[in-house]
């Protein structure tokens, strides 16, 4: 560490930065504000800058004083960071990653030989239909590679890869919060299928409303309520559907719908893979449901890094080649 800071300045990384505001900061507090920000504990951010308890202690107490802000406060599950600790720190990580990527030689890197493990958020659609054809590519070109795999949905994943819970996450694209530390590759545009027991249903692949009304539906809600905007638009017309049972997660589903007639729309992509593992039938909706958009979401601070680049665009074939033999070329 450097001599004391008297005033600290927050420096946003651009190309008219000023070298003598920048020689007031101690940049090593920096460092130590990033592994507090990571590993939310005094000891375990002492252990990945190899320095005592003591050193990060004393760090944080002039970071402290030169902010004017605690920055972190001791609760039952850590150093929680406090709203300004989170205003910098959306600041800087990306600035950091940058000058890491820029200075960090460049390496080789060999799949067959890398050791690495990888986070990765998937809503339980995709990974039920992704995780099997992933791993098999991975046993055969990076077996060093471990997986993860986290939760997420377009709701909570840029918080997965803000908060270091995932260094990739795949769903639909989110809708709001995008900020320049977030990476988003667009993958293809998904549509919605209606998945049922032919059996069970009695019905034949020609669906047509008043069909999909009669039975009763199987929803998922992740907030663990009973209603949706499709719901909604079917209100606006004067018809309504009978919601047998609100899931939170898709797998359940083929298990209920060959119990009870009933039927679920969700997802074409595990639609049609759910109906070939469990022996179900799928059909086009009979109302326009619409579309969404699927993409790759990764931070800042694995940007630049030769090993997740060479993960992400395996992630990219992997799906566009589950997609191409589920559907055929022309599918977008």
């Amino acid at each position: 560490m450097t001599s004391e800071i008297t005033s600290f300045k927050l420096i946003v990384m651009k190309d008219d930065f000023n070298e003598i505001e920048l020689r007031k900061l101690d940049l090593n507090l920096l460092l130590v504000f990033s592994a507090l920000m990571r590993e939310r504990s005094v000891s375990e951010a002492a252990n990945r800058l190899y320095l005592g308890p003591s050193a990060v202690s004393m760090a944080l107490r002039r970071l402290r004083d030169a902010i004017g802000d605690p920055l972190f406060v001791r609760t039952n599950k850590g150093m929680e960071p406090t709203r300004r600790a989170d205003e910098i720190w959306r600041l800087i990580a990306p600035a950091l990653g940058a000058i890491d990527g820029a200075v960090r030689p460049s390496e080789a890197f060999d799949p067959s030989t890398a050791k690495l493990d990888i986070r990765v958020a998937l809503p339980d659609d995709l990974e039920f239909v992704l995780l099997p054809r992933l791993l098999k590519r991975l046993a055969a070109e990076a077996p060093g590679i471990r997986l993860i795999v986290r939760p997420s949905d377009f709701r909570t994943l840029l918080d997965r890869l803000d908060d270091g819970d995932a260094d990739l996450a795949l769903s639909a694209t989110p809708t709001s919060g995008i900020e320049q530390r977030h990476h988003i590759k667009p993958l293809h545009r998904e549509s919605f299928s209606v998945l049922y027991d032919a059996k069970m249903t009695e019905v034949s692949s020609n669906l047509d409303l008043d069909t999909w009304l009669a039975h009763p539906h199987v929803l998922l809600t992740i907030r663990g309520d009973l209603h949706s905007t499709l719901d909604e638009r079917l209100a606006d017309s004067g018809r309504s559907r009978n919601i047998l049972v609100g899931i939170s997660h898709f797998p359940t589903a083929p298990f209920v719908l060959r119990s009870m007639p009933s039927f679920l729309s969700m997802p074409s992509l595990a639609a049609s893979h759910f109906a070939s593992t469990y022996d179900l039938e799928i059909a086009k909706p009979p109302l326009d449901v619409g579309e969404f958009e699927v993409s790759l979401a990764w931070h800042a601070r694995t940007h630049a890094d030769v090993a997740h680049s060479w993960f992400r665009k395996t992630v990219d074939l992997v799906v566009s080649k589950i997609r191409y033999e589920t559907f055929g070329p022309t599918v977008g």
